[in-house]
């Protein structure tokens, strides 16, 4: 029987190929978005996934109190380690991990591998499978190192490569390491990466900070027995934290506010794996808000929605031209239950033609979504029984709720009806406006969110960051020698083109080295805790990016106690307490020397305008990660070229490639250009099926009206009257989804600007200019087949069919 009603769905679709296209079209260019989008929030949620003892593993990461405002922190001191092994229960494993790209030697040949300095526990914690050698055994000696089967294929080609020895350069000289396991690749939905891994006490830092509790560099991470709860671990190990951090937890209990929420002014708390790739204060976390996955969800289910409107609507209206056949079948005893079948297996049909389209659409436009949107969705995610499932069991409800409805009410009608030609479906035409309504109110609601993303961007790139980011050169210093610094900056003052260079230990944005960070110290002042940002910077600083110096002056050669001085900015002034902080001095930790402020700057941007400018202070004592270099010249990009030329000339273990601070800065801000192109993309679909939809209805409506419109046109109507006529019903449907669009996106940009310290604000035109395209795109679509209506020969239109 289902063989016979496929059948006959095929032979009536045939007759009606507009009505076919339409839908098959419309539905396969939203089962393809949808299936993008879905799975690329399945492949966000389902990061880190794979680690056997996954759910007993966290990132420990610092909440403390600065006086009212919580401050997250995921670096740890190196004894704390020791301790918490040592006195809390519960815990099996413990590792650190520091990241680096490190120069790796094997023969005459160096390469760059993606390093992890970790503990012997590493390999335990997590689950990442060692081909070749002992797994247990394979960190136990400080000069092992584990190689993934990508890495050991770079060094050594087809040869055996465990019990090799490698040469690393991690502290500005090469050191012999002894290849001790293989293990697998690491899979592309894992947040830790590595190529190479070997011990944490390699770090060319750790022997100077292995015991001093104030420095706080790395993320650690805990695996807890089975059955220790994250609540008891909490609980233990704030224990510790307040018999080893007694000081620091005195000085920030002299400005807390009372109230945390019955927390103390310092804690620990413990991040689960399965949040890493999504959770902002993770060590690895990807740079994508919480809301992201969400947000494909919705947006699928957004387009499907329109999609499956569109089928609902034409199906129902389409009835009017099958009047005959329900009657005969009712009449000669089709039973409700097999008219119902018939139109599902027509909607059936549809929707496989529409699968098999979308599925042919996916596989071509999948390297240009990757590309334009920045993901890595690839097609062996179908290998996963759970994808293969959810995507058959999410055809089958659409086409359940795109077919069935309209099969349902078409199956109900009362057959005496029928018979006489009265439908009575005129019913369906309040749920058909609705349907309307809810498609062009996702449209506006997309356009208005596309239009203040946009508008977001733009301020963003046109805000005045209070530094120079046009003119500046960033040159990252990966694995360079002070002489290499010193031999830079001297050929750097023989180029004409440059006016002034300086350096800092921190970058300005994100450049191409893709490092980002800060340094927060805290200290007592005057019997108030003080917390600043901290950096350390070269001569020059402040010319070199156009600072402006208040007061005071900044770094110079020619002041030898320079070394003991630090220029702040108008934040750190305020929590000092004073309006012109020149002159003062502090101290900034018990057994450190007393500094003296020499100068003081403008605040200037140097995080991201998602947060608001905090104090800083900048010193000279630390060494230089970035040379900045300021340059005045008619052709940039060639200046740019020469610098980065020059300088993997002084060092050849040069990695990254220097970039100019206003490329930084933009990088800042990739989610946000991503969420304008989604929302665009999403914006465009929506209106493309939205209007298809609303033609094929205006096609079967202006049929149904085609006696009354050659009835006005013999009584003289003109054609812009009929077409005026026609159209007006359609468009107050779409007045009327501009109304309810309006607040909603309203709404929800304003919450989304909140994430921002600096924002633009949102302007009641870009609705305007939303609802006016709207109306403007669906006026032009319906008008195609009124227009068309209208210009038909009456006598025609009056005649028997």
């Amino acid at each position: 029987m289902l063989k016979s009603y496929l059948k006959i769905a095929w032979r009536n679709l045939r007759k009606q190929k507009v009505f076919a296209a339409v839908n098959v079209v419309g539905m396969s260019a939203a089962l393809c978005a949808a299936l993008l989008l879905s799975l690329t929030a399945y492949r966000e949620w389902t990061f880190d996934n794979f680690h056997e003892n996954g759910k007993d593993i966290y990132q420990l990461i610092g909440i403390e109190d600065t006086g009212g405002q919580l401050k997250t922190g995921a670096s740890m001191s190196k004894p704390l380690a020791a301790a918490i092994q040592k006195e809390v229960p519960g815990v099996k494993h413990i590792t650190f991990i520091a990241g680096y790209n490190v120069p790796v030697r094997y023969g005459a040949n160096h390469y760059y591998l993606s390093t992890q300095l970790v503990d012997n526990d590493f390999l335990k914690m997590f689950t990442f499978p060692v081909k070749k050698g002992d797994k247990n055994n394979a960190l136990q000696q400080l000069n092992q190192v584990v190689l993934t089967e990508r890495a050991a294929g770079i060094l050594f080609k087809d040869t055996e490569p465990v019990g090799k020895t490698v040469e690393l350069n991690l502290s500005g000289k090469w050191q012999p390491f002894i290849v001790s396991a293989i293990a697998s690749d690491i899979p592309d939905n894992s947040g830790i990466y590595f190529e190479l891994l070997t011990r944490f006490e390699n770090d060319p830092e750790y022997n100077a900070t292995k015991n001093d509790w104030s420095a706080s560099n790395y993320p650690l991470f805990v695996q807890l027995e089975p059955g220790t709860s994250k609540t008891s671990f909490e609980k233990n190990i704030n224990t510790v934290v307040k018999k080893y951090y007694k000081g620091k937890i005195e000085d920030l209990q002299k400005d807390a506010v009372t109230g945390n929420n019955g927390k103390d002014v310092f804690y620990l708390e413990g991040i689960a794996l399965k949040d890493f790739h999504l959770d902002a204060n993770s060590t690895f976390y990807s740079g994508l808000n919480k809301f992201y996955p969400w947000l494909m969800i919705i947006l699928a289910t957004l387009i499907i929605g329109i999609a499956a409107i569109n089928f609902i609507n034409l199906s129902i209206a389409r009835s009017f031209t099958r009047s005959g056949e329900i009657g005969l079948r009712k009449s000669l005893g089709a039973q409700n239950g097999q008219l119902m079948l018939q139109f599902w297996a027509e909607a059936f049909l549809l929707c496989c033609f529409a699968l098999v389209l979308s599925l042919a659409l996916m596989v071509f436009l999948l390297p240009y979504y990757n590309k334009m949107f920045g993901h890595h969705i690839a097609l062996s995610i179908f290998r996963n029984i759970r994808v293969v499932t959810g995507t058959i069991g999410g055809f089958f409800l659409v086409t359940l709720l795109a077919g069935g409805y309209p099969a349902w009410r078409v199956a109900k009608l009362n057959i005496l009806e029928v018979l006489k030609g009265k439908l009575g479906l005129g019913k369906s035409n309040g749920m058909r406006n609705g349907l309307i309504v809810i498609q062009f109110m996702v449209a506006v609601v997309l356009i208005s969110c596309t239009s203040i993303i946009w508008q977001q961007l733009n301020f963003i790139q046109s805000a005045p960051l209070g530094y120079n980011t046009s003119q500046v050169i960033s040159i990252p210093l990966d694995n360079a020698t002070p002489s290499d610094i010193t031999a830079m900056k001297n050929r750097l003052t023989e180029m004409p083109e440059v006016k002034s260079v300086s350096g800092s230990m921190l970058n300005l944005g994100l450049g191409k080295d893709g490092s980002s960070g800060n340094w927060t110290r805290g200290f007592t002042y005057k019997d108030r805790h003080v917390s600043t940002q901290y950096l350390a910077v070269d001569y020059n600083y402040a010319k070199t990016l156009d600072l402006k110096i208040l007061s005071g002056r900044d770094f110079s050669r020619e002041y030898g106690t320079d070394s003991s001085a630090v220029v702040v900015n108008e934040q750190m002034a305020k929590q000092l307490g004073v309006t012109d902080p020149v002159g003062l001095s502090f101290r900034m930790g018990d057994d450190e020397a007393p500094v003296h402020v020499i100068g003081l700057v403008k605040d200037y941007h140097f995080e991201s305008l998602h947060k608001k400018i905090e104090p800083l202070t900048m010193t000279m004592n630390a060494p230089l990660n970035y040379i900045f270099v300021k340059v005045e010249t008619s052709n940039p990009v060639a200046s740019l070229k020469k610098i980065g030329a020059t300088w993997k000339g002084i060092n050849e273990l040069a990695e990254s490639d220097p970039s100019f601070l206003d490329e930084n800065t933009q990088r800042l801000y990739r989610q946000e250009q991503r969420f304008s192109k989604i929302f665009m993309s999403g914006a465009v679909l929506a209106v493309i099926i939205s209007c298809m939809g609303l033609f094929a209805i205006a096609v079967l409506v202006m049929a149904h009206r085609k006696k009354e419109i050659g009835i006005r046109k013999v009584l003289g109507a003109s054609v812009s009257g009929i077409v005026l006529l026609l159209s007006k019903d359609f468009l107050r449907l779409v007045l009327v989804a501009v109304l309810i669009a309006t607040p909603a996106a309203w709404y929800f940009m304003h919450r989304w600007l909140e994430g921002f310290e600096y924002h633009t604000s949102i302007h009641w035109w870009v609705f305007g200019i939303a609802g006016l395209m709207a109306v403007c795109i669906a006026f032009i679509t319906v008008s195609l087949q009124s227009v068309k209506a209208a210009l038909a020969n009456p006598v025609k239109s009056l005649s028997r069919d």
